[in-house]
C-alpha cells in the first residue's frame, strides 16, 4: 500500500519502496544464484515489476520497504510487513545485497515499526525449513517456533515444508530490541571504518594548565614522554604525548601564551575532552559525520604542527568531542 512510514536506525534506514525501486528489487532478488533457491521467483521484465509495485500500492494493510544505509546513501535491501489481522503481521520479502551487514538492522527496524507504529502483539514468519541458516538467525535473535507447515510453499513445482517462527509484544521489548541494538551497534562501528577507508583510534586529549605538573600524576601509573609539539600556532598550544603499556596513548594540552583555545573546558572542569583518530580520507570523514551523522564543527579543518598533516574537529549529537587526522600513509 502507498504510506509514508519511515524508520532510521545506527547503521540502516528504511522507508518505502516506490516505482524508482523496481530496478532494484530486480537486482536484488535475482543477484545470488544459491539464495534464491529458497525465494519465491521473479521476472528481469522491468515493466512487469512495475505492474507488480502498482498492485500493491492498492493493497491495504501491506508495507513493503526498502533497507538504505545511512553512511552511503546505497540501497542495500527489501522488507515487508505484511498480511495484517487480528493484530499479528507477517515478515517477509526480506532480502539483502550479497556482503551488506544489513540483516541484523532491518529486521529490527521492521519490528520497530511494527510493534510501535502498528501496535501489534505478534510478528511472524514462515521460512522454508531446508533454509537452515534463515530459521537458525531468526531463532538467534530471540524468535520462538509455533510449528512446522507441511507443503506450505511451492517452488519451481517443488513442495517445501515451512518453521513458523514468532516474536509477540512483551518479548520483543523485554529481550528482542536489546538484543538487536547491540548488534547494530557493532554493525555500524564496521560500517564507518569501511566508509571512512579506516578509522583508528589514536589518543585521548587532555587539557591542562601546565603539561610538566600533570604529566608527574600519569608518570605515577607508568606513562612515558613520546612526543613533543611546542607550538601549534594554528591551535593556539603546545602539547605532548604520552603512553603507556595497555593503556591509550594520551595527548596533555597546554594554551600557548595569549591563547584561550582550552580555557572552556578548564573552567568547567573537564580534562578528558576528545578522541583523536586517524583517517585515510578527511574530506570524506568531514563529510560524514557533519552531513550523515550530525556533528558540529568545533574547529575547522587546519594544518597540524605534529602531524604535518590537516585536522579538524567535531562534536556529535552526544556533545562527545571527535579530533580527525589526516593519516600519514
Amino acid at each position: 500500500m502507498l504510506h509514508s512510514f519511515k524508520e532510521k536506525g545506527i547503521a540502516y534506514s528504511i522507508r518505502p519502496v516506490t516505482l524508482d525501486d523496481a530496478q532494484f528489487i530486480i537486482d536484488v532478488r535475482l543477484e545470488d544464484a544459491k539464495r534464491n533457491k529458497y525465494v519465491h521467483k521473479i521476472s528481469r521484465d522491468l515493466n512487469l515489476q512495475i505492474d507488480w509495485l502498482n498492485r500493491y500500492f492498492n493493497t491495504p494493510d501491506d508495507y513493503y520497504f526498502l533497507v538504505k544505509n545511512n553512511l552511503t546513501g546505497e540501497k542495500e535491501g527489501l522488507i515487508s510487513i505484511y498480511n495484517v489481522k487480528d493484530g499479528a503481521a507477517e515478515l517477509g520479502r526480506w532480502v539483502v545485497k550479497k556482503g551488506s551487514m544489513a540483516t541484523i538492522e532491518s529486521i529490527q527496524l521492521a519490528y520497530k515499526f511494527a510493534f510501535e507504529k502498528l501496535n501489534l502483539v505478534e510478528v511472524y514468519t514462515k521460512t522454508i525449513q531446508d533454509n537452515a541458516l534463515v530459521v537458525e538467525f531468526h531463532k538467534s535473535i530471540g524468535a520462538k517456533t509455533k510449528e512446522i507447515l507441511i507443503n506450505e510453499f511451492t517452488i519451481d513445482g517443488q513442495n517445501y515444508n515451512a518453521v513458523w517462527q514468532f516474536v509477540d509484544r512483551e518479548h520483543y521489548f523485554s529481550f528482542v530490541d536489546s538484543g538487536l541494538e547491540e548488534k547494530s551497534l557493532k554493525i555500524f562501528q564496521r560500517n564507518l571504518k569501511i566508509a571512512l577507508g579506516g578509522f583508528d583510534f589514536h589518543h585521548i586529549g587532555i587539557a591542562t594548565k601546565n603539561i610538566e605538573k600533570e604529566f608527574k600524576s600519569y608518570a605515577m601509573l607508568g606513562y612515558i614522554k613520546e612526543a613533543w609539539f611546542d607550538s601549534d600556532i594554528n591551535q593556539g598550544v603546545k602539547g605532548l604525548f604520552i603512553t603507556a603499556k595497555n593503556q591509550p596513548r594520551l595527548e596533555l594540552l597546554e594554551n600557548l601564551e595569549g591563547s584561550n583555545t582550552l580555557d572552556y573546558w578548564l573552567k568547567q572542569g573537564i580534562k578528558l575532552y576528545h578522541f583523536g583518530y586517524m583517517v585515510n580520507d578527511i574530506d570524506k570523514a568531514f563529510d560524514i559525520f557533519t552531513v550523515k551523522l550530525g556533528a558540529k564543527v568545533v574547529s575547522p579543518m587546519k594544518i597540524s604542527q605534529f602531524f604535518g598533516k590537516r585536522i579538524c574537529f567535531v562534536v556529535l549529537k552526544n556533545m562527545f568531542i571527535i579530533e580527525l587526522i589526516e593519516s600519514k600513509s
